[in-house]
């Protein structure tokens, strides 16, 4: 009989209620699933915090970010909750967080021109 491999040890999650305290709406900080997400504390400083929290905070390190949709995706949380768990880290000051630039903002026609141009040079 074949000995069978070890199978990893399985994270075992905390509920959502208790890493929120029980709120279901962040009291403050009202999140899109297009915000950015950067980590307010240095890694060093992570010590008593939920898992949870603490991997959340450890994907999300100055100066990168990620919005709040990927790090639903990437922590298989559903988007909602996500967005209500990062509200709380906002509102405990753990993350920073950024609204997506304007339209405007990302379209500048000249610069896409002269970034075409350059890399035709190339």
């Amino acid at each position: 009989m074949p000995e069978e491999e070890p199978q990893p040890a399985r994270r075992r999650r905390t509920r959502l209620y208790a890493l929120t305290d029980g709120r279901t709406a962040a009291p403050h900080t009202v999140l899109t699933m297009d915000t950015t997400i950067t980590a307010a504390v240095a890694e060093d400083a992570l010590g008593g915090l939920p898992t949870e929290w603490q991997d959340i905070l450890a994907m999300c390190a100055v100066p990168g970010g990620l919005a709040v949709a990927e790090i639903a995706a990437r922590t298989h949380i559903r988007l909602t909750p996500m967005a209500l768990l990062l509200g709380e880290l906002a509102d405990r000051g753990l993350i920073h967080h950024r609204p997506p630039l304007e339209g405007a903002e990302t379209t500048n026609v000249h610069l896409l021109m002269r970034i075409r141009d350059n890399l035709a040079r190339i």
